[in-house]
């Protein structure tokens, strides 16, 4: 007879509490660079949602080290949005789409970033490490004491993130920050731009990424607008998703054009070699892309794989463009001279989901990082040797304190889409400001009972009823429309930005959009979007993808998504289990010894 008293039954709701709080002791114990786990004291810290988090075993690797970590949302609030999700929204003016920097940041604020705190040789290592955890816990008290944690957006707080682009900044001759055309001043951290152009002294490059996505003029607008406002800072345009095509055999699945990635690589050359002058010679990277170039012209399109995914056959292919490094995880304060050993040195930031991976593996002519649409895939920044000369860095993903609303955060893709425990009142934000019925071609699930189509009112659940209808989208047993798995695909058409494009402009566009029609420096941007389709002879002008159900075919763009969306399902829910590792690129044992020695080329 075996031991001990008779097994009793365990309820799932049991079940339950026991594995959440066995979350809650690994959370406490498990992991030192959590800094709620420093203090003794009640901290916000305390009260967070752990993003990404792998099953570990015991080792030196640590893979959770660098995952995700916001504040966690209150029960109260999720099911009040619940609740609203049922009521009717109404459209908003296009004015309401004007947004400037000084809306969404306060300089000079606790708003600016966290910084690492003063440090000089006196100091070992464990005791800057303390310094900087006393700082990070006294600049989060100081962030939740002014501004609350309703206005105060979802931001990074896990130390070891910020620790990385700490080290990237301090170790880049120049910053290059990637950001998305469609919410530009989301994205860009006014903070970021003065500690390196005032307090580092360095050059500062910010990318409009996917400018493919939205008219010209309003590309030029912005592009116009961050020059006026922060005149230190270099601005290049970038098209994402420039000359795709499907991929053969894989029916959603699209890979880009070559000529693409390399106008986007003499463009960034251009602007290096007007920061560096001749105190780098960055003939080697022209050579690089002359030669590129002249092989495609030889040899027909060559396209560069943009999904997330590489095949087996081609892994050896994407080592040959440039080396990849990965170095020991040294996130301590660099300290060094600029373009040492006559290298120059670019270090990649940005939010997550701004394709900062994507404009990497294209300047670099192959893929050499991985890329996902799930935010914090890049697990710890890489270093990249481009030629013997140029060296490139690329940072994870990180999101700074702001005051962006939360909606507009998982539009961004900030926030990881599988991990809402609430979508819909993105949805309601979406639909207020993009006409999704109508995109969607989608019937309203009440209107038999209408006298008139105009009478309909949409609310983000119908919205979600009527796409799960659509598509087909039930719940397993009682057969009913699966509405959280209709918000999800929908946000992630949205995040997408082919179907539904949600853009926001700078100040006064609305009143001056004729004259940025008509404005001189629209041949530059429509040279960048030329590339969007591959021997396309639709003549669209400044059209856009989002500027509604046109020549674009928009039934034809939904389908594609949507057969793509449906064999990425399985993968879209596994993606916090891939690590760079995966990217084909080969891996040492040391992560970071090119960040603190010298490199023989």
């Amino acid at each position: 007879m075996p031991q001990g008293k008779r097994k009793v039954p365990f309820s799932t709701k049991q079940k339950k509490l026991q594995l959440q709080q066995k979350r809650e002791r690994k959370l406490a114990s498990k992991d030192p660079t959590i800094v709620s786990s420093l203090s003794s004291q009640k901290s916000s810290l305390e009260d967070v949602d752990v993003i990404n988090e792998q099953p570990t075993t015991s080792g030196k690797h640590n893979t959770n080290r660098y995952r995700l970590i916001f504040k966690r949302e209150k029960n109260e609030d999720v099911k009040q949005r619940l609740l609203l999700a049922k009521e009717p929204f109404y459209p908003v003016p296009e004015e309401e789409l004007e947004v400037s920097y000084e809306d969404v940041f306060t300089k000079g604020s606790e708003l600016d970033m966290p910084k690492r705190p003063p440090w000089d040789f006196s100091l070992s290592k464990e005791e800057l490490e303390m310094r900087e955890q006393k700082y990070f816990r006294e600049y989060i008290a100081n962030l939740e004491t002014k501004f609350g944690e309703d206005d105060l957006s979802h931001f990074e707080m896990n130390l070891e993130t910020w620790r990385q682009l700490w080290r990237v900044v301090e170790f880049s001759d120049i910053v290059l920050q990637v950001i998305d055309i469609r919410y530009p001043v989301y994205h860009f951290s006014p903070a970021l731009y003065d500690y390196v152009t005032k307090d580092l002294k360095k050059s500062m490059i910010v990318v409009l990424n996917k400018v493919d996505l939205v008219a010209a003029p309003l590309v030029l607008a912005w592009q116009e607008y961050f020059k006026k406002h922060f005149p230190m800072l270099k601005v290049m345009c970038f098209a994402s998703y420039a000359g795709m095509i499907l991929k053969e055999g894989k029916k959603g699945r699209r890979i880009g054009n070559l000529h693409m990635a390399i106008a986007g690589a003499r463009q960034l050359l251009q602007l290096c070699e007007d920061v560096v002058g001749d105190q780098v010679n960055l003939s080697s990277w022209k050579e690089k892309i002359n030669a590129e170039a002249s092989q495609i012209g030889s040899s027909g399109d060559t396209y560069l794989d943009s999904e997330s995914e590489i095949d087996s056959e081609d892994e050896g292919k994407h080592i040959k463009a440039s080396e990849v490094l990965s170095e020991k995880n040294d996130t301590s304060y660099y300290e060094g001279e600029r373009y040492k050993d006559g290298i120059l040195t670019i270090g990649f930031v940005g939010h997550p989901n701004v394709g900062k991976s994507s404009f990497l593996n294209a300047v670099c002519g192959k893929k050499v990082v991985s890329v996902s649409r799930t935010p914090g895939h890049t697990k710890h920044f890489q270093t990249i040797m481009l030629t013997k000369n140029v060296r490139l860095c690329d940072c994870p993903g990180l999101v700074f304190p702001s005051l962006v609303p939360k909606p507009i955060q998982v539009l961004m893709g900030c926030y990881p889409i599988s991990q809402l425990r609430e979508p819909y009142s993105a949805i309601t934000y979406l639909g207020q400001r993009v006409q999704i019925p109508q995109i969607l071609k989608i019937r309203h699930p009440e209107l038999e009972y209408c006298e008139s189509e105009g009478e309909v009112k949409w609310s983000a659940y119908d919205i979600c009823e009527a796409w799960a209808m659509k598509r087909g989208f039930r719940t397993a047993r009682t057969a009913r429309p699966d509405v959280y798995r209709a918000a999800n695909n929908i946000l992630r058409m949205a995040l997408d930005g082919r179907t539904l494009c949600l853009a926001f402009y700078p100040p006064n566009y609305t009143k001056e959009k004729a004259a940025w029609a008509e404005h001189p420096g629209l041949g530059e941007i429509l040279a960048v979007q030329a590339y969007r389709r591959k021997n396309s002879d639709d003549n669209q002008g400044t059209s856009s993808i989002a500027s509604g159900l046109n020549s674009l075919k928009m039934s034809e763009e939904i389908q594609d998504y949507c057969d793509s969306e449906s064999e990425d399902d399985d993968d879209s829910r596994n993606d916090e289990a891939d690590s760079e590792d995966s990217a084909g690129a080969p891996t040492s044992g040391n992560k970071f010894d090119l960040l603190g020695e010298e490199v023989n080329c």
